[in-house]
This record gives C-alpha cells, structure tokens and sequence, in this order.
C-alpha cells in the first residue's frame, strides 16, 4: 500500500507555511519567507495534480501578525490510487487549514494545523497539531525557523468493511491463478485467504464515526537561503512520531497508521515582480511513495 498520503507538516511536507513573521522592508511582501503574514493566492500543478493556495491577513500592528492559510491538494484527484489491501480507489485530494499568530520584535509564535484526507485503510482522517515555532537568523541571507507540534490523529475504523473487500479480492485472486495452472500462487494466496478470515471472524469494528487513533508529535525546520533579492531556496524537514495509540510509521497489518515518519522538501523560487513569484518544488518522504515536484506561481494582493 502507499504509504505516505499527506503533504502536511504533520504527514505530507510543509512547503509554505506563511502565517508567523514579518513583512519585508520593500515596496511588497517577503514572499521569500516562510512565515511572512500578507494576503496572497496561488496555483502549482506537477505529476500530484493541481494545488490551489490562499491567505487571509487576520491581524497587523507593530508588534503582532496574525492569520490563516487554506490549501487544497490534487483538486482533480489526479493520483487517486486503488488500495492493494482492500481493491477500493482512494482520493489523494486533500485539505488543510493554518493558523498562527506572531510576536515581530522578537521572533517567537505559535500556530494549529488541521489537515483532513482519505486514509487507503482506515477512510476519511483527519491530523490536528499546534505548537511554538521561533526565528533564528545566521547572517543576512540565511534564516532558520525550528518548530515543535503536538496533536493527535481522528479517523474512521474500516476495519470490518476492508477485511471483506480484501477477502473478496484475494478470492479473485485464487481463481486466477487456478485458471492459470499457477498452483505455488493458489498455495500462498489460501494461506493469505485463511489468515484474512481468521481476522473477519473477530473484528466487529465497522465505521460509525470518527475514533481517535493517535497522539503524535512532530519536529520540524524550515530553512531559506536568499543570496540575491530576485532568488530564493526554501527547503523543510520533518519528524513526526506517536506518542501514544497506533504507531505513526508503523504498517497498517502490525496495527499503524502506515504514515511517512519523514519528510523533506525544496522551492527554488524567482520574482517576476514584487507582488508575483514563480517556484519549482520538489519533496519527498521515507515512504516508497513517488517524489512530488510542481511549478507555482503566487500572486500577493
């Protein structure tokens, strides 16, 4: 099964977290920051489908900023994939919303993401987590922003229900392979088949709502390196684990979530003027699911 399905600070990567930091000393926004607060949109579409991007500026005075962010991931469902478990497609879109407040004399903020998705196993899901982050500047043109968030996990419990389509598929399966005269495959996939029943005969969890899976906790940085004002890379890594409940990273079969434990990824970006950027991204995680990349572009009202 595909492991990692979300890009979230908490699951997927964080590539523009724009809600906790102050706005350039130029005629537009530091759409060069990370945590830069201002009103903007944005589009980027690669090999994951298409991204749409938005913030809305909730407070700015002299000393605090404030506001929210709402993404939606892969809006036409372009990588929607079918569960090799229970044969049932899954919806890669996803959403999530940020938001975070920041203290501008002297760096120091907090944020709460909310991220909800189609888990391949367990269904719909959602990952909430919250947490300080602090600005570390090294020289002019490189900054560091370390977080730590802590949260929890919600989601169906399919359980019952992806037993029965893994059952039926396996089935499938075994008459394939007879027909084929395969009869090692037809040995193994009986095996499989008794061992799915043997597990149907006790579970009776069916999805009737949304049950806490998890306590998790993620470590986290963002990174940017500026060496000229029309050039920018911005790049982020990740840690999340469980703190209690199902184990973050471990396979849905040994009682996980199946999520990727690490991520990482890079924007090489460029200003067409003061107010509209263009980025390449690309990231990753630890998972054996496919490397994402996109082309951007961002606009700031």
């Amino acid at each position: 099964m595909k492991k990692g399905i979300l890009t979230l600070a908490v699951l997927a990567s964080f590539s523009s977290m724009a809600v906790i930091a102050e706005e350039a000393k130029t005629d537009g926004p530091d759409m060069a920051d990370p945590t830069a607060v201002y009103a903007y949109a944005g589009l980027a579409y690669g090999n994951k489908g298409l991204d749409f991007e938005a913030m809305a500026v909730l407070t700015k005075t002299d000393t605090q900023r404030s506001g929210f962010i709402f993404e939606a991931k892969d809006i036409l469902d372009d990588d929607k994939e079918t569960s090799s478990i229970t044969g049932r497609d899954v919806s890669s879109r996803n959403f999530r919303l940020r938001y975070g407040s920041i203290n501008t004399t002297n760096g120091l903020g907090g944020f709460a993401d909310i991220v909800a998705a189609e888990h391949p196993f367990f269904g719909n899901m959602v990952v909430a987590q919250a947490g300080p982050v602090a600005t570390i500047p090294i020289g002019d043109d490189l900054y560091i922003w370390p977080m730590l968030l802590v949260g929890g996990v919600v989601a169906e419990d399919n359980s019952a229900q992806n037993l029965g389509f893994a059952i039926d598929k396996t089935k499938a399966d075994i008459a394939k392979a007879k027909a084929a005269g395969d009869a090692d495959t037809v040995k193994k996939l009986s095996i499989a088949l008794a061992s799915l029943m043997s597990q149907e005969a006790v579970t009776t969890t069916s999805s009737e709502g949304m049950d806490w899976m998890a306590t998790t906790g993620t470590a986290m940085a963002y990174i940017r390196y500026q060496p000229h004002e029309d050039f920018f890379a911005l790049g982020s890594i990740r840690y999340t684990t469980s703190l209690s409940g199902k184990e973050w990273d471990a396979d849905v079969k040994d009682g996980g979530l199946q999520m990727a434990s690490t991520a990482w990824d890079l924007k090489l970006g460029y200003y067409l003027t003061k107010t509209q950027t263009i980025t390449l991204f690309y990231g990753g995680d630890n998972t054996k699911a496919d490397d994402k990349y996109s082309l951007g572009y961002k606009f700031a009202f």
